[in-house]
């Protein structure tokens, strides 16, 4: 096992109302499983985002346990072994693709022996070959994307965690990404991911959570899915979740 959350809940303040706090994860547990690819589904400002950030250490639960590789989140024995891609990349825009993956592999302290032909070789399976020394803030959305794909692939973590990761892609963009995904379980290791895209999700992962109100209302496994599609099950899901 990777990790879990137990019992999570995070409230936040009101804006303009006192001393009021909107309850955005109401006591969230799941378990993250060692070479599993994990999905993460539901409809916006349902607390998808929050749960991640409660995993990267980036926000504190205001209850609940987390616990990553046997550590907390945001400690350096847990930040070591993950790997993450935000749902707006940012980059430094004043360094070109190649500068910036030789800083992350130095971050992950990758073997220098290794550092040049792994940068190269991701370079290469993101699609940015021909476009590795232009400067980032001359990239478009697309390869922004591709770029930050390449960043959290970079050194094989353990666990890598992406948020919208096939956002802005083109179908060729896509399949390299779902490529990338594919291959890293192949590995024994771990992805945890969310998407809109519920087809995409039904197509990698071997587990989805559908999250509604920020709690986990249902797990799906891939064996639940042979008379129904992933869109059919989360919309019944949801619906009934409105209704009761």
């Amino acid at each position: 096992m990777i990790g879990y959350l137990r019992d999570i809940e995070k409230s936040f303040p009101i804006k303009d109302i006192g001393k009021r706090r909107q309850r955005v994860l109401k006591g969230i547990s799941f378990e993250i499983k060692k070479g599993e690819v994990l999905g993460l589904v539901g409809l916006n400002g349902q607390g998808k985002s929050t749960t991640i950030k409660i995993m990267l250490g980036l926000l504190r639960p205001d209850r609940g346990d987390v616990k990553i590789q046997g550590h907390k989140p945001g400690e350096i024995d847990t930040l070591r072994h993950i790997a993450y891609l935000p749902e707006n990349p940012w980059f430094f825009d004043n360094l070109n693709a190649k500068e910036f993956l030789y800083f992350i592999a130095n971050l992950r302290q990758i073997d220098k022996e290794r550092l040049k032909q792994e940068v190269e070789e991701m370079i290469k399976r993101v699609g940015l070959s021909g476009n590795e020394k232009k400067v980032i803030r001359k990239y478009s959305k697309g390869m922004v994307q591709r770029l930050g794909l390449a960043q959290a692939f970079l050194g094989d973590a353990d666990f890598i965690i992406l948020d919208e990761p096939l956002s802005g892609l083109d179908p060729e963009g896509r399949k390299m990404a779902k490529d990338l995904i594919k291959g890293h379980k192949k590995k024994q290791k771990t992805v945890f991911f969310t998407s809109h895209i519920l087809e995409d999700i039904e197509q990698m992962a071997d587990r989805v959570l559908i999250m509604n109100r920020g709690r986990i209302i249902k797990e799906v496994h891939r064996a639940d899915l042979y008379n129904k599609t992933l869109e059919q099950v989360f919309i019944e899901t949801i619906e009934h979740d409105r209704n009761n």
